[in-house]
This record gives C-alpha cells, sequence and structure tokens, in this order.
C-alpha cells in the first residue's frame, strides 16, 4: 500500500491535546469545520502541519466518532 491519504474524518481534532491552542484532549478544536477541515488552515500549529495520516487513520476512520475519541485516549493517555 502506498501513503495513506487523510479523510478529514477530524478524530485528530477531537482527540489529540493540542497545548499551542490551549485544545484539550477530547474537546473539538474551535478551528474544525463540520467538513473536517480545518476552518484556520493558513495559520494552525506546526505540530497539525507535520501530522501524517498512516494505517491507524485509516482503521480508526471506518469507526463511529466516539469509538475513534475513546481508542486515541486509551492508548494515548490523554
Amino acid at each position: 500500500m502506498g501513503k495513506i491519504e487523510c479523510d478529514m474524518c477530524g478524530v485528530c481534532c477531537i482527540a489529540y491535546s493540542i497545548s499551542s491552542l490551549n485544545k484539550k484532549a477530547g474537546v473539538t478544536c474551535k478551528n474544525l469545520l463540520p467538513n473536517g477541515k480545518c476552518g484556520d488552515y493558513e495559520n494552525r500549529p506546526q505540530v497539525c502541519r507535520d501530522f501524517q495520516a498512516d494505517y491507524f487513520c485509516y482503521f480508526l476512520s471506518s469507526l463511529p466518532k466516539d469509538e475513534q475519541i475513546s481508542i486515541i485516549k486509551e492508548i494515548y493517555g490523554e
């Protein structure tokens, strides 16, 4: 398989903490739009710019949003 493309599920914008935005884990980022895109894409933090979709994202995208968040919190302890 080649590179995994982001399908804009938005789970990374909810589950992970983003300290530069003072966003806690499990809280929806204020910039996340309903379509899964970033509402402030040009000014997004470096951590968001560096994030790369992977097979884990591919797996998570098949689950309901609440299960996605629960799994990430369990794995990463957030």
